[in-house]
């Protein structure tokens, strides 16, 4: 809201008497309430200042970290590769499971782990 809007909304709250019918001014009070309603972004980021919006943003990633974890619970095993399987390492052709996932080649995501309580 610009600076002289706000100087018309104080002028007029603190006005003298008002000869207007008492209709007329309730109908314009609501006519100024709606235009007050309709604000916009940068009204509100004013309003909350920059520690609202700095928690308002940190609860936006929030959010989407957890979609992200609702759509890709796991991640790629880091011990295999994400092959589930080690290889030796004399005898390149042995293999065995990973003991890390126990060859499943991925990991529940740590948020997962946290959030959520799964194995």
């Amino acid at each position: 809201m610009s600076l002289a809007h706000h100087i018309a909304v104080v002028l007029n709250t603190t006005a003298g008497p008002n000869p207007q019918p008492d209709q007329v001014t309730a109908s314009g009070q609501t006519a100024n309430q709606a235009v007050e309603t309709n604000s916009t972004a940068a009204d509100i980021a004013s309003s909350l200042g920059p520690m609202g919006v700095f928690l308002l943003l940190l609860m936006a990633a929030f959010f989407l970290y957890v979609v992200s974890l609702s759509l890709h619970p796991n991640a790629k095993c880091n011990r295999c590769k994400g092959a589930g399987r080690h290889h030796g390492g004399i005898f390149s052709y042995a293999q065995r499971p990973c003991t890390s996932c126990k060859g499943r080649g991925v990991h529940p995501r740590i948020g997962r782990r946290i959030l959520f309580k799964s194995p």
